[in-house]
């Protein structure tokens, strides 16, 4: 073929590609646009219709306890009555009643019009808390997805809630999802409640929550069928325009996945190599004796003209790009420094290091921790390394080990923002954690928020039963302090007391606070060589 020819076909075969690209390269966004929103949007079902499942629960649980404690725990008309009384105050309990150790029951209030003979539910011995839905063909007057929750007594009878499906009913999502959207509530293997449109067999987009406190699952699906409803007009649209919005649609795709630029990383590197970042340290009080107990390190990006960057403008591209690990050195050294003397002449304080989630991927974190703080002025023991469960830890069996290695060197673990993320109770089963840290969003919500304070409480009796410490952070009023304190919470920190502080002045505002007890027990001392 000729050198013409070649050029001509050439020629046809841009011209098609220019043609056709920007339309299959538009369907294929459109397509990729639709269903991540879709993703997004039946996950958020899913995770509203948990949290309204776990509030359901966690409520009936409530009621149960404060029962318990009341000491209603017979079929006798006035307890039956106060019964009655706690289950018209609750926004959620259907019917409250009794049932023996076996589950069949006793009484109820109000009274079912048939239930006599068989088992409501069979009893967990090992479990204080049962969670079961009723069969209606066992239990007759039972409404199909009717849950009852029991709580079992010191006397061996069952104080037990029972919960309509209806509780759960919540506003569906987007009204494009709704008829091809269907929405599962799991309870303990059977189902509490069901609605929603049919999806497409075989076709489905599935979303899962589970709860880390109750055997909930939440499964949402919809056909992707349905999704694709959210760009129909577009599609015509892009068929026509395809080839006039072919330069607009590369550039959009180069813009959409270009990488973090040069100059980026570079104001970075210099930034480490000047070393910019500074350790800030806010208090960590005791609010039983308003006794310092040490504080956490938080990093902050001083600039050469003195102007202060917060973390969350550095922070995720830091870690992304590897860089945290050498800004965490350098930290730690700074740390060293700053509150070295301080921290040897007051061994009982603590100080907070926060890690990244890549640094439990091997054993260099326990490396850089033995060469910066082996045989120098802060001990081990004074060293507490948190770990955040907003993201997941990508090899848990090795997170295991080099948090086993930390123990060995005498420092303790905190899983940090404990109950916002990946791992859950998972983690404090698995990591071997020696102290639970209460995130601010619990915190702000405990007073206007059931769920919020439930979660609270259930935290800090978990911590107590496996004998671990418990923190609230960001605590910025007097109210939450008392609330804290009345749910058995001893230590905190937050705005409430400092922000975090540059090194200087959080030694002088500790040594404030550590001196008058020195003196104290100066004082103690001086009597009792006097007396003797």
């Amino acid at each position: 073929m000729t050198s013409r020819g070649l050029l001509l076909l050439s020629a046809i075969g841009i011209a098609v590609i220019i043609g056709v690209a920007p339309f299959v390269l538009g369907h294929w966004v459109l397509m990729t646009h639709a269903e991540r929103i879709g993703r997004d949007e039946i996950s958020a079902v899913a995770a509203r219709q948990l949290e309204r499942s776990e509030v359901v629960v966690a409520e009936a649980i409530s009621v149960l306890r404060e029962a318990d404690r009341a000491g209603l725990s017979t079929c006798r008309a006035e307890d039956l009555a106060l019964l009655g009384e706690k289950a018209a105050r609750s926004q959620y309990i259907r019917r409250i009643g009794i049932v023996d150790a076996t589950g069949l029951p006793m009484c109820f209030d109000p009274p079912p019009a048939r239930r006599r003979g068989a088992a409501l539910f069979r009893p967990d011995p090992a479990r204080a808390v049962t969670l079961a839905v009723l069969d209606p063909e066992v239990v007759p007057d039972a409404a199909k997805g009717t849950v009852v929750v029991a709580w079992r007594t010191a006397v061996g009878v069952h104080l037990i809630a029972e919960i309509a499906p209806s509780m759960l009913d919540l506003d569906g999502g987007a009204a494009y999802l709704r008829g091809s959207r269907s929405v599962t509530v799991e309870l303990g293997g059977g189902v509490w409640a069901a609605w929603g449109g049919r999806t497409d067999q075989g076709e489905a987009m599935v979303a899962e929550a589970h709860s880390d406190y109750f055997p909930l699952t939440i499964r949402v699906e919809v056909s992707r069928s349905g999704v694709m409803e959210l760009v129909r007009p577009l599609e015509a649209t892009l068929a026509i325009g395809s080839i006039a919005s072919t330069v607009v649609l590369i550039g959009f795709s180069l813009w959409l996945f270009r990488k973090p630029t040069s100059e980026v990383d570079d104001e970075i590197a210099v930034a480490l190599g000047r070393s910019e970042f500074e350790p800030y340290f806010q208090p960590v009080m005791n609010i039983d004796t308003g006794r310092i107990e040490g504080c956490e390190m938080l990093a902050r990006w001083i600039r050469p003209d003195g102007t202060t960057v917060s973390p969350g403008a550095f922070m995720p591209y830091v870690e992304s790009s590897g860089h945290v690990f050498e800004m965490t050195r350098q930290l730690m050294r700074k740390s060293l420094t700053a509150l070295g003397t301080f921290y040897a002449a007051n061994p009982e304080l603590k100080l907070s290091i926060n890690l990244f989630a890549g640094h439990f991927d091997d054993h260099q974190i326990i490396e850089d921790i033995e060469a910066i703080f082996g045989d120098g002025p802060i001990a081990y023991d004074q060293l507490v390394f948190e770990v955040t469960e907003r993201y997941p830890l990508r090899d848990v069996p090795q997170a295991r080990r080099i948090i086993a290695e930390m123990h060995t060197l005498g420092c303790r673990v905190a899983l940090d923002d404990t109950g916002t993320g990946h791992g859950g109770l998972a983690y404090i089963q698995q990591l071997g954690i020696d102290i639970v840290k209460i995130d601010k969003m619990f915190v702000d919500a405990m007073g206007a928020d059931l769920g919020a304070s439930t979660i609270v409480d259930v935290l800090v009796e978990l911590a107590n039963s496996l004998d671990m410490g418990v923190v609230a952070e960001g605590v910025e009023t007097q109210e939450q302090l008392e609330r804290l304190r009345a749910k058995g919470v001893t230590s905190a920190q937050g705005y409430v007391f400092a922000p975090a502080l540059p090194a200087d002045l959080f030694v002088d505002l500790a040594a404030s606070m550590v001196r008058p007890h020195l003196e104290f027990e100066d004082d103690d001392l001086a009597e009792t060589e006097d007396a003797a």
